[in-house]
């Protein structure tokens, strides 16, 4: 391979890990967003009974789903 071919082809390498790394670092950030959201969320006084009806909503649709099946 020619000299620029290499050249070309470490930048774009170059490049790839970069962009990774930002995504990474971005994707970190966001899991600390969701962590904070849900711990706010869950000192809401009604945390329990809506944890509880999403529970039964999420049950009652796997039953309906083994039903049809």
């Amino acid at each position: 391979m020619k000299e620029d071919k290499l050249i070309e082809m470490r930048n774009k390498i170059e490049a790839q890990t970069r962009i990774m790394q930002e995504m990474m670092h971005k994707i970190s950030v966001l899991e600390n967003l969701i962590i904070s959201v849900m711990e706010v969320i869950k000192r809401l006084g009604e945390y329990e009974k809506i944890a509880e009806q999403l529970n039964k909503e999420l049950n009652d649709k796997k039953a309906n789903t083994k039903e049809t099946n």
